[in-house]
C-alpha cells in the first residue's frame, strides 16, 4: 500500500533555526521541496547555494572509519559536545596522526598494485637473459611490450610488409601472444597505429629496475613484501591510535555529522529578513507527530496540509507493504514507482507471481530445492531481494508438485506421490485441461486488472477512466459480453445472444468516443475534436489495436499452461534416461538434468511470470510514473 503524505511548512525565526531543526528535523523523515518551486508566488525571499564546509572532513573520517573497520553507524551527538576549539583540536591529531596515516597506506597499496601488474608482465620474458634497463634507455629504437591477440599476430607479416618493425614473440596466454617489437624512432609513430588496429595491449615496464626480467622480478617481489610489513604497521598505528582515542573521534564525528545536515537543511529554506521557511513531504503518522511535539513551542509553526491544496507539486510515493511482499516492491520499480494516486499493485503481483510461478514451475522436489536455497542465502546475507523471491515461490512450486504428483519430475507411472487433483502431461485430455484452465486464469486476471483501473480512475477523479477506455466499465462489458458469446458459440447454447450484441455494440462505441465522451462528461468546453475527420481515422486505428490487445493478453496466459507441460516434458525426458541408463550413468543423469531445470527453467519461468505482469496486467490499470519519498536522512549512518 502507499502511505498517506502530507505537505508541512516549518516557519521560525532565523535565531531559532538550529533549536528548531534539532528538536523536529534531524530526527524526521521529511523530503524537503525546492524552496522556490513551493513558494512559488512568494517574493522577497532568498535560498542559502554555498557549498557544505563539513563535507571534506566528514568525508575524511568516513574513509578511516571504514579503512579501521570502526562501527560509526548510529552514532548520535552528546548533550555535552565539543566546544569549537576542542573540536579543532580532535580533528588535528585525526589529521596529523590517523588519515596521514591512512594515505601514506593507500599510496602504498598503489605501489604495489603497479608493482604486481610489472611482474605478470614480465613473467612472460622470465627465460630471457636481456638487461631491461639497456632495453629502457635505447637511443635510436624504441620498443613496445605487450600482448597481441593471435588473430592479430598471424596478420603481422602482412601488414608490416617492408616496414622496418621487428615483432618478438615471447609467451602464448589464452588468445594471446605477449612479445616486445621494435621500431625505428622516425618509425614508431606509424607502426604504433598498425599495431593498435590489431589490438596490441601495450604494458609499461619502465622503472621496474636493473638486470634481466628474473631479477627484475625478484626485486620488485621484495620491494612489495616490504611494501605489505609497512602496511600492516601503519594499519597497527592507526588501531592503536583510534583504540585510545576513539570515543572522542566518534563525538568528533558525532558533532561534524550534525554540523552537515545542518547544513544540508538549511539549503533548503528559504529567508526572509527575520524568518526562515521549510517545506516538504511527511507521512500523515509523521506529521501528526510533529504537530503534537511542537504544539506548545512559541516559536514555531507548523502548517500541515494535504497533497490537493498543493497542486502543482506532485507528491512523493512512500511503499508500506508486509514483509512477505516486500521483495517483490523490486519488481515494481522496474516497471515505475507508483503514483501517489493509484493503488500499490505490490500485494497483487507477490500473489499473482507466486502462484503462477507454481502452477508453471510445479514440482515438490524443485521447489523445496529453491526455497532451502533463498533460506541459505538469506542466513549468509546474499542475494538481496532474489533471496527472499525464492523462498515464497519455492514453496508454490511444492504446492503445486503436490497438486500434479510431482516429485523431481517423477510423475504419471513413475510418480512417488498421487496428484492430489490431476498430471497435466499424463494424456491429451489432461494438456488440453490445462491449456484451459490458464486461459481461465488469464481471463480472470485480466478483469481483476480492469477493476483496479476502474478505482484508480476513482482515486484520480477521471471519468475517462472509469467509464470509456478500453479498461474501464466500457472495455469490461465489451470484454465480459464477447466472452459470454464466443462461449455459448462453443457450447451451442441459445441465450439471448442479441442483448450481448446490443452491449458489445454500445461500449464499442463508447471506447471508440472515449475521448470527446471524457471532455464532455468532465464539463470540458472543448470537448468536440477539431479536426474530426483526423479524429475519426486515428480513433478506427486505436479501437482495432485494443479489440486486437483483448485477443493478445487472452491468449499469452496460455504460456502459463504451456510451461507447465514443458515443465513435465523435460522432466519425463530425465526421467526416461535415468531409467534406460546404468547406476553410473543414472545418477549422472538425475543430477545434471534436474540442475539443469531447476537453473534454466526456473529462470526462464521466472522471466515469463514477470513478462505477464508487466505486459498483460500492469498495462491495464498501472502507469508507474510517479516519484519515490526520498526523507533527508535516509542515507544516515
Amino acid at each position: 500500500m502507499i502511505s498517506k503524505m502530507k505537505f508541512i511548512n516549518i516557519v521560525g525565526p532565523k535565531s531559532s533555526f538550529e533549536r528548531i531543526v534539532s528538536d523536529y528535523i534531524l530526527d524526521s523523515e521529511i523530503e524537503f521541496e525546492n524552496p522556490m518551486s513551493a513558494l512559488k508566488n512568494t517574493k522577497g525571499f532568498t535560498v542559502n547555494t554555498e557549498g557544505n564546509p563539513a563535507e571534506e572532513i566528514l568525508k575524511k573520517f568516513i574513509d578511516v572509519f571504514d579503512y579501521a573497520n570502526i562501527d560509526y553507524s548510529g552514532v548520535k551527538r552528546h548533550h555535552d559536545s565539543f566546544t569549537e576549539q576542542e573540536l579543532e583540536n580532535v580533528i588535528d591529531v585525526f589529521n596529523d596522526k590517523i588519515h596521514s596515516l591512512k594515505e601514506e597506506a593507500e599510496s602504498l597499496k598503489s605501489e604495489i598494485k603497479h608493482a604486481d601488474k610489472i611482474i605478470g608482465a614480465l613473467e612472460h620474458v622470465a627465460g630471457s637473459d636481456m638487461n631491461l634497463d639497456n632495453l629502457c634507455n635505447l637511443k635510436y629504437i624504441k620498443y613496445r611490450f605487450g600482448k597481441l591477440p593471435v588473430s592479430g599476430f598471424h596478420k603481422l607479416d602482412t601488414y608490416l610488409k617492408d616496414l622496418p618493425v621487428y615483432f618478438a614473440p615471447m609467451t602464448t596466454e589464452n588468445d594471446y601472444v605477449w612479445g616486445i617489437y621494435f621500431v625505428s624512432e622516425q618509425d614508431k609513430e606509424n607502426v604504433d597505429r598498425i599495431f593498435a588496429s590489431l589490438y596490441f595491449e601495450r604494458t609499461h615496464i619502465d622503472g621496474g629496475g636493473d638486470g634481466t626480467a628474473a631479477d627484475v622480478v625478484k626485486k620488485l617481489s621484495a620491494d612489495n613484501a616490504e611494501r605489505e610489513r609497512r602496511i600492516a604497521e601503519l594499519k597497527s598505528q592507526i588501531d592503536s591510535t583510534i583504540a585510545v582515542q576513539k570515543d572522542d573521534l566518534l563525538k568528533a564525528y558525532a558533532d561534524i555529522k550534525y554540523n552537515y545536515d545542518l547544513y544540508n537543511i538549511r539549503r533548503h529554506t528559504t529567508n526572509s529578513n527575520n524568518s526562515f521557511c521549510l517545506t516538504g513531504w511527511v507521512t500523515a503518522e509523521e506529521a501528526h507527530r510533529l504537530k503534537e511535539a511542537s504544539v506548545n513551542d512559541s516559536e514555531c509553526v507548523m502548517l500541515i496540509d494535504k497533497p490537493e491544496t498543493v497542486s502543482h507539486i506532485k507528491p512523493p510515493t512512500k511503499l508500506k507493504n508486509m514483509r512477505i511482499f516486500k521483495p517483490f516492491e523490486e519488481f515494481v520499480r522496474m516497471y515505475g514507482v507508483p503514483n501517489y494516486n493509484e493503488l500499490d499493485p505490490t500485494p497483487f503481483l507477490a500473489i499473482v507471481y507466486t502462484i503462477l510461478f507454481g502452477i508453471m514451475f510445479g514440482d515438490v522436489g524443485h521447489g523445496l530445492c529453491l526455497a532451502a536455497i533463498g533460506v541459505i542465502m538469506i542466513l549468509m546475507k546474499k542475494g538481496g531481494f532474489l533471496a527472499k523471491l525464492l523462498v515464497p515461490i519455492g514453496l508454490s512450486s511444492t504446492v503445486f508438485g503436490f497438486v500434479y504428483g510431482s516429485v523431481f519430475g517423477m510423475e504419471g507411472e513413475h510418480a512417488l506421490i498421487k496428484p492430489l487433483w490431476f498430471t497435466p502431461f499424463e494424456n491429451s485430455g489432461t494438456m488440453m485441461q490445462t491449456l484451459i484452465y490458464a486461459v481461465i486464469i488469464g481471463v480472470a486476471l485480466i478483469l481483476v486488472c480492469m477493476i483496479f483501473n476502474i478505482i484508480n480512475g476513482a482515486k484520480q477523479k477521471d471519468l475517462q477512466k472509469i467509464i470509456f477506455s478500453q479498461n474501464g466499465i466500457a472495455g469490461m462489458v465489451f470484454y465480459i459480453m464477447v466472452l459470454y458469446v464466443g462461449v455459448s458459440a462453443v457450447m451451442g447454447t441459445s441465450h439471448p445472444i442479441k442483448i450481448a450484441g446490443i452491449l458489445i455494440g454500445v461500449s464499442l462505441v463508447m471506447i471508440f468516443l472515449q475521448e470527446p465522451l471524457g471532455k464532455l462528461a468532465a464539463k470540458k468546453k472543448d470537448w468536440m475534436p477539431k479536426e474530426k475527420g483526423g479524429f475519426f481515422v486515428e480513433a478506427f486505428f486505436e479501437t482495432f489495436e485494443i479489440l486486437l490487445s483483448f485477443v493478445t493478453n487472452t491468449v499469452s496466459f496460455l504460456r502459463v499452461g504451456a510451461f507447465a507441460l514443458n515443465h513435465a516434458g523435460m522432466m519425463s525426458v530425465v526421467v526416461m534416461f535415468m531409467y534406460s541408463l546404468g547406476t553410473g550413468g543414472s545418477i549422472a543423469v538425475t543430477l545434471f538434468g534436474n540442475l539443469l531445470v531447476i537453473g534454466l527453467e526456473g529462470l526462464i519461468v521466472g522471466i515469463q511470470v514477470l513478462r505477464l505482469g508487466f505486459y498483460e496486467m500492469f498495462s491495464r490499470f498501472y502507469s508507474g510514473d510517479g516519484r519515490e519519498f526520498k526523507p533527508i536522512n535516509s542515507d544516515k549512518n
